[in-house]
């Protein structure tokens, strides 16, 4: 072996074997998977860094497993009325709210992670907030379909 290839090689056995600890789904391998289940069931991302839920790996997974199975064999059109309106989210389909409330000059945002304050105007306070009120953090996640009923004019 050359001596610029040993240094590349252990580097690169380095980083293989460190890796990272997230389980968001993001190190999830879509790429054999059938692209309109990647995009159901799409990898979760936070609107600000270090706030909110993210479905992890096991979730993702089994999201998509279960699109493929779902559209396995049928026509094509079939597949796509199947998929119309799916959800993947952390959330659920409506998202997720926290209590709060504000007033002229100051908001108050509750969870159950806690309670947390900052004035209106201040957009880097309320993300401080966000971060104390709804923490990021891996949570399971279930797809859901439409009913299949919905789809009997082009599904055999």
């Amino acid at each position: 072996m050359k001596r610029l290839q040993l240094p590349a090689l252990f580097l690169c056995s380095f980083v293989a074997a460190c890796g990272t600890s997230a389980n968001d789904g993001s190190d999830v391998d879509t790429s054999d998977r059938d692209p309109r289940c990647v995009a159901a069931c799409p990898e979760t991302m936070p609107q600000y860094d270090g706030v909110g839920p993210v479905c992890n790996a096991t979730s993702r997974v089994q999201c998509l497993d279960e699109c493929e199975a779902r559209i396995a064999g049928v026509p094509t059109i079939c597949q796509s009325c199947l998929l119309e309106n799916s959800c993947f989210d952390p959330g659920g389909c409506f998202g997720v709210d926290q209590g709060g409330s504000c007033d002229q000059s100051t908001c108050t945002l509750t969870s159950e992670f806690g309670t947390c304050s900052y004035r209106t105007d201040d957009q880097a306070g309320r993300i401080a907030c966000l971060k104390v009120v709804d923490p990021r953090r891996e949570v399971a996640c279930t797809p859901s379909y439409q009913p299949t009923t919905k789809c009997a004019t082009v599904c055999p």
